[in-house]
């Protein structure tokens, strides 16, 4: 069996951060902090250019840099295959911040880590997280995934992963420049 896994179409994305905007006021984050964010990708040059956006949020990685470096075990792997952060736990050190390559752990005012929880309580209830349900266009998923994008999609294989296998898969149109 496949284990859930984001799926984001970045042919589909126009760039209108609903999705990040959804998940701050879910997680009631300050202004200057966010679990997901979008990129903007631009390429090429006038009479051709290219642009594409990228939504980016903890990665669930197969090997979290961030959980290896916690000192006190506040980041977790779960079975499900996200990676959950205990605050309770967490002594605030930036250790996680700074292991992750994505930018996807941020320290929060009262001086603990915060990140993307996947929306496990969502999860548990059978919804969608936060995220995916919040896209006008539904280029973001969650679902299983056995690593065969759908008809007319092919992997975007762009974006740096760092090597520690990130739960998150990009694909675009078939044709579309990368």
């Amino acid at each position: 069996m496949s284990r859930a896994t984001y799926l984001i179409d970045t042919s589909l994305c126009i760039g209108c951060e609903t999705c990040g905007i959804a998940c701050k006021d879910r997680a009631d984050l300050p202004d200057d902090i966010d679990r997901l964010w979008v990129d903007r990708d631009e390429a090429g040059s006038y009479p051709s250019p290219t642009l594409r956006y990228r939504v980016v949020h903890c990665f669930h990685c197969a090997a979290p840099t961030c959980a290896a470096v916690c000192p006190v075990g506040a980041l977790v792997k779960g079975a499900d295959g996200l990676v959950t952060l205990n605050r309770a736990v967490c002594i605030g050190c930036g250790a996680c911040i700074d292991a992750c390559p994505f930018g996807a752990v941020a320290m929060l005012p009262e001086g603990v880590a915060d990140k993307c929880d996947g929306c496990a309580d969502e999860l548990a209830r059978g919804w969608e997280p936060t995220c995916v349900r919040a896209c006008p266009m539904r280029a973001l998923d969650y679902t299983p995934f056995d690593g065969t994008p759908p008809a007319g999609r092919i992997a975007d294989d762009s974006f740096d992963h760092h090597g520690i296998g990130p739960a998150v898969v990009y694909w675009r149109r078939d044709g579309q420049s990368a």
